[in-house]
């Protein structure tokens, strides 16, 4: 009997080695499943990172990281350059939270999205209501430094130098801010070229490129409508009128088109000297996050949230 019970033992462990009656599973802690977003976001697979931070949300929504990780997918849109994704994350933090220290960061963010994207006027706003609505700490002195770039993108070069100087000795900006108060005045000094002078010397063929330094493009507008001036003179002195009115037709768009070049040449002159002047500065606020021990996410060289 014994040694029949000691068979049955045998043969169910056997059994059970060869045919498990659980499955691998694999068991997903907070803890890991927010690193490997962070991971993700790091790497650069802003994406990923994005499907990460949204299952961490939808498995551990009430963990304390819940928050941070909301912030951390608009960041990664941002980065990723879709930023209307980006503000809608963010719009959505100051309705839902709009008294709340979140809400400070989220104005931040969407000022910098429009910053990023060129549209001067609603960074400008946002940065300005972070300054009104925060009038102390960092935050203020972010938007201050912040404030102060989006106006030298806007060739306003004495007021960006003035809102540099509005940064607290206390702040990490202030040192970076004290020396673009000064570089941006540099600004207002770079020779640019008048759009308006370049249209008027235009009248002549190929002057308002000459202007602008553009000289094969210059060469070739006085060629081109030289030759449609003249063409056109010749076909109304051998009688051919209606030759003459196509060429006559013809010779006003290149000559409108060669005024018209010239006067977009000097702005694409002046834009290029500017950007290549503030290309030239040092720009402390760096979108390159990271994370403290406890979660807590910055803005490199700045200051922690």
């Amino acid at each position: 009997m014994i040694r029949y019970v000691k068979i049955c033992i045998l043969s169910l462990y056997l059994l059970l080695r060869a045919f498990p009656v659980f499955p691998d599973q694999v068991i997903i802690d907070s803890t890991s499943q927010f690193e490997f977003a962070r991971t993700c976001m790091e790497r650069g697979e802003y994406e990923m990172a994005v499907g990460e931070f949204k299952r961490f949300m939808h498995f551990f929504p009430d963990d304390s990281r819940v928050p941070t990780s909301r912030r951390l997918m608009g960041i990664c849109y941002m980065k990723d350059q879709r930023f209307d994704a980006a503000r809608d994350i963010f719009f959505n933090i100051l309705k839902s939270e709009p008294e709340s220290a979140e809400a400070g960061k989220a104005r931040l963010f969407i000022g910098e999205s429009y910053y990023l994207q060129g549209i001067e006027t609603e960074a400008e706003y946002h940065f300005g209501q972070i300054i009104e609505k925060y009038p102390h700490g960092d935050l203020k002195n972010a938007a201050f430094y912040r404030l102060g770039w989006t106006r030298m993108e806007s060739g306003s070069w004495k007021e960006a130098s003035e809102t540099f100087r509005k940064v607290e000795k206390d702040s990490l900006f202030y040192q970076s801010s004290l020396e673009l108060a000064e570089q941006s005045l540099g600004g207002e000094e770079l020779p640019y070229k008048s759009p308006a002078y370049a249209g008027t010397a235009a009248l002549i063929p190929g002057l308002g490129h000459v202007y602008v330094s553009r000289y094969r493009d210059a060469a070739v507008a006085f060629l081109l409508n030289g030759l449609f001036i003249w063409a056109t003179v010749e076909a109304f002195n051998e009688d051919h009128y209606t030759l003459g009115g196509i060429l006559a037709l013809v010779e006003a768009g290149w000559y409108a088109g060669n005024i018209y070049s010239a006067v977009n040449c000097a702005h694409k002159h002046n834009r290029k000297l500017k950007n290549d002047f503030r290309d030239g500065l040092k720009d402390q606020f760096d979108l390159r996050l990271f994370a403290g021990a406890k979660g807590y996410v910055g803005l490199a060289l700045t200051f922690h949230f």
